[in-house]
């Protein structure tokens, strides 16, 4: 299934399940970094399944996030991507640094 398409169930689900009326923004990114943290103890358990439902749970949160704001997730993906495209910088301790 393209992105598009599971986007728009997400948003589907997440009207069905009335996030979008009973929850904020703020308590939404709550929810990512929630995710996050679960994805974190994965990782270092090296729980492949575990990541990977993270991973997708992240980023369900940040389309329902997209949404709640007013903006399109692939849209925020594609505006991300054109700041760092040209990017330069320099890998140190395991981490991308850009350059100032």
């Amino acid at each position: 299934m393209k992105y598009e398409e599971l986007e728009q169930k997400v948003i589907e689900w997440a009207e069905d399940k009335g996030i979008f009326g009973k929850s904020t923004p703020v308590k939404q990114i709550g929810k990512t970094q929630e995710e996050l943290t679960e994805t974190l103890i994965a990782l270092v358990k090296n729980d492949e399944p575990e990541i990977e439902d993270g991973i997708g749970d992240m980023l369900v949160t940040i389309i329902i996030l997209a949404k709640m704001v007013g903006l399109d997730s692939n849209k925020c993906l594609e505006s991300a991507y054109n700041v760092i495209k040209g990017r330069t910088g320099k890998m140190v301790n395991g981490l991308f640094v850009k350059d100032k």
